[in-house]
Formats: C-alpha cells, sequence, structure tokens
C-alpha cells in the first residue's frame, strides 16, 4: 500500500475497534482468548483481521499451532496501538477528574533505589490529598519496565537513572545523587576491622543485584579498579524482603542504595561495613514518555516525589 493510500484509509475508515483488536491479540497470543475479552466470535475476529491486513496490505500475525505469532509489523502496530489505548485512558482519566473531582489511577514502576525512600512518602501524601486515586506499584528491573513505559502500560518510573543509553523518546529528571553501600548484620565479624578494602572482602559471601542491573556493573568495576578478582560466592537478588531475611540470618555483605538500607540501620537491624564506594554514587529520579504530559493524577504523584526528593537526608557514610 502506497503511503498516500495508507494515510486516506486511516481517515476515512480506520476504527478504534482495529486498534483494540490488535492490541488485544498482541497481548493475548489466541483468536480464542482476544475473541472472549473483546466479546466477538472468533469468525468475526478472524475476518475482522484479515482485512486490517489486507488493507494494509502487511501480514501482521503469523498462525501457528501453539498461536499467534507477531510479525515486525505487528510489533510495530501493536506497540503504536498500546500506546494509543494509554493515551484515551488518561483522556477519560482527566474528564472523570474533571466530572466528579480526583479520580484515576496511577501506574508507576520502581527499581530499586527508589522503591523504599520517596515513593511511599509521595504516595501517602497524595492519597491524603486524593482519595479516591488508586496507585499501582509495579516493581522490576530496567530491562523489564522500559518497554512497558514505552507502551504505555506505566506512567512512570522511579530509581537509578542509566548513566548510557538513554532513549531520545524519553525523559530523564534527577532528583538526588545516591550513595550505595555494604550492609552486614549487626555483630558481623567484620565490623569489628579498623580498616577494610574491597581486596579484603573478595572471599566473602555476597547477596548482589542481577547481572544485567547497572548496580552490579558498577560493583564489579569497584572490584577492577582495586585490583581484586570479582567475588565468586554470591547470591543473586532483587527482592528487598529476601535481601533483608538474608542479611540478618547470614554472614552475607550485601550492596544497598543507602536510603533503602538507612531505616534498617536506625533500627539496629543492619550494619553499614566501613568500605569507601566513593565511584558507585548515582543519580536516582523518574523517567517519563516524551513529551512529559501526565494525566492529573499521575502529575500530582510526580510533584510529591519532588517534594520528597527534596527531604531526603544526606547520607553518613
Amino acid at each position: 500500500m502506497s503511503s498516500a493510500r495508507l494515510e486516506r484509509w486511516i481517515e476515512r475508515k480506520f476504527r478504534l475497534r482495529h486498534v483494540e483488536l490488535v492490541a488485544e491479540l498482541y497481548d493475548s497470543r489466541s483468536i480464542l482468548k482476544a475473541a472472549r475479552r473483546l466479546n466477538l466470535t472468533q469468525p468475526t475476529l478472524s475476518k475482522a483481521l484479515q482485512d486490517v491486513e489486507a488493507t494494509l496490505g502487511l501480514t501482521l500475525f503469523e498462525r501457528t499451532n501453539r498461536g499467534l505469532s507477531p510479525t515486525a509489523y505487528g510489533e510495530i502496530f501493536a506497540r503504536h496501538a498500546k500506546i494509543v489505548l494509554a493515551q484515551l485512558r488518561h483522556a477519560a482519566e482527566e474528564l472523570e477528574s474533571l466530572r466528579v473531582g480526583y479520580s484515576g489511577k496511577v501506574t508507576v514502576g520502581t527499581l530499586l533505589a527508589a522503591s523504599a525512600s520517596i515513593l511511599p512518602d509521595a504516595i501517602a501524601r497524595l492519597k491524603k490529598e486524593r482519595p479516591g486515586v488508586t496507585v499501582s506499584v509495579v516493581v522490576g528491573t530496567y530491562d523489564i519496565l522500559m518497554p512497558s513505559l514505552l507502551a504505555g502500560d506505566l506512567d512512570m518510573v522511579l530509581g537509578r537513572l542509566p548513566e548510557e543509553g538513554r532513549k531520545r523518546e524519553l525523559l530523564y529528571e534527577e532528583f538526588y545523587a545516591e550513595p550505595i553501600c555494604l550492609v552486614t548484620r549487626p555483630g558481623h565479624p567484620l565490623l569489628r576491622r579498623r580498616r577494610l578494602g574491597l581486596r579484603d572482602l573478595v572471599n566473602e559471601a555476597w547477596l548482589l543485584p542481577l547481572p544485567e542491573t547497572a548496580l552490579r556493573r558498577q560493583v564489579e568495576r569497584a572490584f577492577l579498579e582495586a585490583n581484586a578478582p570479582v567475588p565468586r560466592n554470591v547470591i543473586e537478588s532483587v527482592s528487598i524482603l529476601t535481601n533483608r531475611v538474608l542479611l540478618r540470618k547470614s554472614d552475607c555483605i550485601g550492596v544497598m542504595p543507602y536510603h533503602v538500607a538507612l531505616d534498617d540501620i536506625e533500627h539496629g537491624l543492619l550494619s553499614i561495613l566501613p568500605v569507601k564506594l566513593k565511584s558507585i554514587e548515582t543519580p536516582v529520579g523518574a523517567i517519563l514518555r516524551a513529551p512529559g504530559e501526565l494525566p492529573p493524577a499521575a502529575a500530582a504523584l510526580f510533584e510529591y516525589l519532588r517534594l520528597a526528593a527534596k527531604d531526603v537526608p544526606s547520607a553518613r557514610l
């Protein structure tokens, strides 16, 4: 199909149902499941998909014994379809907020650095002012959360901002610089040592983030810069709850953003090892889809995040 013909089709015959259809087929990978969710019969849905593909002159999905598999064209169409649907949901939220007052839903993706510091404070402030707003928090790694943000499934992502590989279609706002500390259980034998360096800790048991995380790469780089081999005795986890229990019940050394560990440190549940990690200090902030326009509820939470970031205490390392 020529570009001009495609534009005419979009202007005259394209319907929101086409967007919903492709997005649902992409998510479910099944004609049967998509038909049920869209309240259509399978023949009707199959015919609608065939019409869209015939009009475009492109195959969006390959039919296999296991269901549907999106083609490269289908991936592109579905990605934009999901963004369109997300924007329409945001429009509906704005209209509803104007009609009945504060309402709507905010979906936030969070990385480790922000999940235990400014986010709870910001949510508490938002709920006090706007009790009708529903806040959904999704915890994950950068590689998992970024596709969801780009697809419109998340309003924003909070956490450590990447040093490299920033995308032009995203906006990055720094809130504060987050130092990293090494933590252990209180009473750990290493706490009695007056002088400690990374070279002294190579043979200890370590609790580290997953290999694909920026923090893991920075920790390994710190060992190499100290002319020390990377530890081999490692447990890999990004679960805050699991990490806290493991640290309290073993002699593992953990790596945590200072403000994530702060509450446990102040309550005597964890202790900081006296090892300086000045090279591991990265900005914490928010990542938004460009141009950065948020629906009212999400915009309110974003402002509370900015306020909470101003109250973050200085690290005492």
